[in-house]
């Protein structure tokens, strides 16, 4: 698990070969606690998600399109290997751990410092980085301007949801007076969040900046309710003006250069909200938002052709080769730039309907860790209201890309959404083995 969270940003190989480690972990513990896990609602949705794309794949390349039976059958392994098989492994080796929450934390750190190591400081460039902070030029840290923005950003959130146990944690054992301690730890806080903010701004990817926005936003929305009898205690509205000064500072030092990203396609935009039927995409002409919005559209066209099951698992290529296309896709090829409509496209309402189950399902998790959970425990709330912003977070970065296959963004997604099927498992899974 650690070799995972750890390597994975070093090398694709070594983090294959960790999943495959966990996957034989997975196995022992579905074999010596069954019971358990069969009881465990999350389990057979993760379960359904990937038998349906196996029979959804087998059915497509040997009943409706056996010429293109490689492509399905390529698309139905590619299919398998993400989403609900990555995160239900990782789940079940934190289970097998004794002690999920505790190594879920470590493992976020040991993904977090494989970053820093691995694909941060081997390509660090002052220069281009300063340039990236004062001009229109973007800094991609080595992996890419996309993936950047949502690893940054899911770092900050967990970062963020985590202070309060960063800020108060393990006072007892310090031999520095407590006033001193917090504040040296909320120095480093601040100054860590701000690196993130502004790592996540000279990614210069709107796709990036609009999840953190939302997830932010759904987060303040949940904290506010949650802890709303404390809010009038003197430390709290201090912190929560820190938090506000910190973020309006940086989007007020920010905002010339956010302006321009956001009115750079401004009338591609304009046209898109316009439109009145799905046809006007044909009238599309800008060749970054404008095209973006007609793979959409031409996704949702083949959806509608057959909503339940889709089009099979194989990549796009074959029904943008055999269907009519909006001038403005013509000559390209590829993914549709939209993991939502990429999966309906391809899987049907079935397997949409799948996936967001498994997100609810891990929403409803770790609401119930909220509720269950002691304010004392600032480790295990702060985890649970980690992943009630990083799904919204996610959620939104796939409108923008289609990210789901990438091993550095399975990597990047496995990471946060496993802890709460840990979570779910853990207490059926523990129920077992005392019975057993």
């Amino acid at each position: 698990m650690y070799a995972f969270a750890f390597l994975s940003p070093l090398s694709i190989t070594l983090g294959q070969l960790a999943q495959f480690g966990m996957l034989i972990i997975t196995l022992i513990v579905v074999a010596r606690h069954w019971q358990g896990v069969i009881r465990t609602p999350v389990f057979w949705i993760a379960l359904a998600f990937i038998v349906y794309v196996l029979m959804r794949g087998l059915a497509a390349a040997f009943v409706e399109q056996p010429e293109l039976a490689s492509e399905h059958l390529e698309g139905t392994g590619t299919w398998i290997r993400i989403l609900a098989l990555p995160v239900l492994i990782l789940a079940m080796t934190l289970v097998a751990t004794g002690d999920w929450l505790r190594h879920a934390l470590g493992a976020l750190g040991a993904m977090a410092l494989g970053f820093v190591l691995f694909e941060i400081v081997p390509t660090w460039s002052w220069a281009d980085f300063n340039q990236a902070l004062t001009g229109t030029s973007r800094y991609i840290f080595g992996m890419g301007h996309s993936r950047s923005a949502l690893a940054m950003g899911s770092i900050l959130i967990v970062l963020l949801m985590l202070a309060p146990a960063l800020l108060l944690g393990g006072q007892a054992r310090s031999r520095m007076p407590v006033s001193w301690l917090i504040a040296l730890r909320t120095g480093g806080v601040l100054l860590l969040a701000i690196a993130l903010l502004v790592a996540v701004f000279v990614t210069k990817s709107r796709t990036g900046w609009l999840s953190l926005t939302v997830a932010l936003a759904v987060l303040a929305v949940v904290l506010v309710w949650h802890f709303r009898r404390e809010l009038l205690r003197p430390y709290v509205i201090a912190a929560l003006l820190i938090v506000a000064a910190l973020f309006a500072s940086v989007l007020y030092l920010a905002w010339d250069e956010i302006e321009r990203r956001a009115m750079d396609r401004v009338d591609a935009i304009g046209e898109i909200l316009a439109m009145e039927k799905l046809d006007d995409a044909w009238e599309f002409e800008d060749g970054n938002v404008g095209a973006r919005g007609a793979y959409k559209v031409f996704a949702i066209q083949l959806w509608l052709d057959r909503p339940l099951t889709g089009w099979g698992p194989a990549d796009p290529y074959h029904m943008m080769e055999e269907r009519p296309l909006p001038p403005i896709l013509q000559g390209r090829s590829g993914h549709f730039h939209d993991a939502h409509a990429e999966l309906i496209a391809r899987l049907g309402g079935i397997g949409y309907t799948l996936m967001i189950a498994l997100f609810a399902a891990i929403i409803w998790e770790a609401i119930r860790q909220v509720r269950e959970r002691p304010r004392s425990d600032r480790l295990g709330l702060g985890l649970a209201f980690t992943t009630i912003g990083f799904v919204p977070f996610m959620l939104v970065a796939m409108l923008g890309t289609y990210f789901l296959d990438s091993f550095g963004q399975i990597h990047l997604y496995t990471m946060f959404l496993a802890p709460m099927i840990a979570a779910a498992l853990a207490r059926h899974v523990t129920v077992s083995r005392t019975s057993g």
